[in-house]
């Protein structure tokens, strides 16, 4: 080997040496993450079952309060319904809500959910569609006839976009062995009302993103659209033969282990694709990793992707456009968002906010956030839990007092 050559191996060696020595001082002084807390005191929790059109058993964990008004929590992509009730004191929407009066239910959609709130996931060969069509319906359905008033739905990310395309009256009918979307006009004015209103937070009705937020950033390099494209390839082909990304629970299962990674992980530069490490602790962020994040199917992700390609939330199999038909949508909402959040405040002003025929409805973005630290964020019961829960008893306050039941 040349002198030039034995430098270059020695300096490649020096230097892998510095930064395994640096990931060792790292995991070493990192202490592992701390006890969680008991934030169910006082409150009566119950496990709760729906049932879906396709067969399917929703189970929900429920903070009870009878009579009172109910409150759907609803779940992102690759995550539970834990992402609102996390065991960490002022980290936790659930209980906040709980706290101040509602009868709250957690939801988890199909294959979703630690036990024993585990959902049933079939074949796992459903998409969004699926989860508009079916989950959404027999978890207003369920919770209306259990209690006898019509709920508040509250959606985190993929959690509320769900809500509109279940207003917009998509139902699923069987073609060539296939599940395919068609929506009824009659049936969309009907959920409309099925609902006493919602909240949608950091939730996408398109990805015509711009530049705005991180995935809008990376949407402009040269190389993004064509690497896209082959990722949504292979998923197609993949869903063949594996038709469920078990990422979720095997990334939770793994740091489960290994608590004192997992905290390294959920603080490292990467989590910036889900919060914004500046406005979580460290200990929140583990338990949401741990508890939180899920399984998917293929076909959701592959969805997801034609949506980032396309800019339009289409149906799985790409005829019936979400984004386009959002006027049908004019149930009361208040659409949440963060100035950083991925899915672009802009976009979610532009193609939600502004597109749907709702005469009561508000937008808030709040500045300096991202994505899931609207919900579990270090100061999101101080900023953003507040703005819900006034819209949330605004809606309330314009229901008929339902017979036998004083508000």
């Amino acid at each position: 080997m040349s002198t030039i050559g034995k430098k270059m191996a020695r300096g490649i060696l020096g230097s892998l040496a510095s930064l395994g020595a640096f990931a060792a001082y790292r995991f070493l002084s990192t202490p592992p993450p701390q006890e969680h807390h008991n934030i169910q005191e006082g409150l009566d929790v119950n496990l709760e079952s729906v049932y879906t059109m396709d067969g399917m058993i929703l189970r929900l964990k429920r903070y009870i309060r009878m009579g009172a008004p109910p409150v759907i929590l609803a779940h992102g992509f690759h995550g539970n319904g834990m992402e609102f009730d996390l065991p960490r004191r002022g980290r936790n929407l659930a209980v906040f809500l709980a706290k101040n009066g509602y009868d709250i239910w957690i939801a988890n959609f199909r294959g979703c959910g630690r036990y024993p709130w585990l959902s049933q996931g079939g074949s796992w060969r459903h998409s969004l569609d699926h989860l508009a069509a079916l989950d959404v319906p027999a978890l207003v359905e369920g919770v209306t006839e259990i209690t006898g008033r019509k709920p508040v739905w509250i959606g985190h990310s993929m959690g509320g976009t769900l809500l509109y395309m279940y207003l917009q009256g998509v139902m699923m009918l069987s073609e060539n062995g296939d599940l395919r979307v068609v929506t009824d006009p009659e049936l969309a004015r009907v959920r409309n009302r099925s609902i006493l209103g919602g909240v949608t937070i950091a939730s996408p009705a398109a990805f015509h993103l711009e530049g705005e937020g991180w995935v809008g950033r990376l949407s402009l390099l040269p190389l993004f659209r064509f690497n896209l494209e082959l990722l949504n390839k292979y998923m197609r082909w993949l869903d063949a033969f594996y038709p469920r990304l078990p990422l979720g629970l095997a990334i939770s299962g793994f740091f489960a282990q290994h608590p004192r990674l997992g905290r390294m992980a959920a603080m490292s530069p990467l989590s910036e694709v889900i919060y914004r490490r500046g406005n979580v602790d460290a200990d929140t962020a583990f338990s949401l990793i741990k508890w939180a994040g899920d399984n998917v199917s293929n076909r959701m992700f592959i969805q997801l992707t034609d949506a980032l390609l396309n800019g339009e939330l289409m149906d799985y199999h790409r005829v019936y456009s979400y984004t386009a038909n959002m006027d049908r949508v004019n149930a009361p909402l208040f659409f949440v968002t963060g100035g950083e959040d991925f899915a672009g405040p802009n976009n979610i002003y532009e193609h939600a906010y502004c597109k749907v025929s709702s005469e009561m409805k508000r937008f808030e973005c709040f500045p300096g956030y991202g994505h899931t630290d609207l919900v579990m964020g270090k100061w999101a019961e101080r900023d953003v839990y507040p703005s819900i829960l006034e819209w949330t008893e605004k809606i309330i306050s314009l229901e008929d007092p339902p017979a036998g039941i004083p508000l």
